[in-house]
């Protein structure tokens, strides 16, 4: 009789247990990607809820309206672009009402939870927001998938104001960043970003199982339409390359690189001047304002990985 009661005891306290665990506050934490099909961009809205209150939207926020820089007040010309305030913010939640907080309009979203499972999120849709749809959550595992020492972009020009930049991170911390059009530094230029940072962005990449993606993603690919060549670097060499048109391939890889791309209006950035030796090896004119202008993608890795060389 005595175990009996034990055993009943004890199987209450354990349907109690799960029964704490699947509150909402519990069951919104974790990655949610969009299954929207409207369009090509609608899928690739996702969220990821962490336990202090704080969310990443994963396309990040942006100013609503663009920043100009006349040609008068640059020697690189005229420039726009939308301000990034990065990916990271505040919300709350209370039975059915989801709140988020836009750091770029300093403003909050009251959106409605039609359903929260352990596995399926559904915000109402809404004209005053653009978080409603239904979201699938997401599980890694990336223990078995390999570090990488080193990750090198570039984002080609397209039709609209998106940023065109090259740039290598190293796993020491080291940033080049070249930024053609519509980004805050433009030219040639130098940073630092904490080993935390660099972990963050190989962390996004893992999740996106890099090594196994395919080598390209540019299906009907039209002429307005941005390519971003991403290239990932182990003990010196190109180990995987990825080319992505039109933010066609996976979900996860897409939220990689778009904070990369922007990653010149979160960090400090210093000009970097080309050396005499290395202007003569790449045969470039230190005196344009854009050095890397007649190189082809490999030849932009080849610069800026000698460059890294010299920080």
């Amino acid at each position: 009789m005595k175990n009996t009661l034990l055993l009943l005891i004890v199987m209450l306290f354990i349907s109690c247990q799960k029964e704490k665990t699947l509150t909402p506050q519990n069951m919104i934490l974790g990655t949610w990607s969009s299954i929207d099909t409207t369009n090509q961009f609608a899928n690739k809205r996702g969220f990821e809820f962490f336990t202090d209150s704080i969310f990443e939207d994963k396309y990040g926020f942006h100013s609503e309206k663009c920043h100009f820089i006349s040609a008068e007040n640059s020697k690189y010309g005229s420039n726009a672009y939308y301000i990034y305030f990065g990916t990271e913010s505040k919300y709350t939640l209370s039975n059915d009402s989801l709140r988020l907080f836009n750091p770029a309009t300093k403003k909050w979203s009251l959106c409605k939870v039609e359903k929260l499972t352990p596995d399926t999120l559904k915000i109402a849709p809404d004209t005053t927001h653009r978080y409603g749809g239904t979201f699938v959550k997401k599980v890694y595992e990336t223990d078995t998938i390999p570090d990488f020492d080193a990750v090198f972009l570039y984002s080609s020009p397209c039709f609209g104001i998106s940023p065109v930049v090259t740039l290598l991170v190293k796993n020491n911390g080291d940033v080049l960043f070249s930024g053609r059009y519509s980004v805050k530094h433009l030219g040639l230029n130098k940073s630092k970003i904490s080993k935390e940072g660099f972990n963050r962005t190989q962390e996004r990449f893992k999740r996106a199982d890099y090594m196994n993606l395919e080598e390209s993603y540019a299906h009907n690919v039209t002429d307005g339409m941005q390519c971003v060549c991403i290239y990932f670097i182990k003990n010196n060499k190109i180990v995987k390359t990825v080319r992505d048109c039109g933010a066609q391939g996976p979900n996860e890889l897409v939220w990689a690189y778009l904070p990369l791309i922007r990653i010149g209006q979160l960090h400090d950035m210093k000009e970097l001047e080309v050396s005499a030796d290395i202007a003569k090896k790449f045969n470039i004119d230190t005196n344009s304002t854009d050095v890397m202008i007649n190189m082809d993608v490999r030849e932009k890795f080849d610069f800026l990985s000698r460059l890294s060389e010299n920080l």
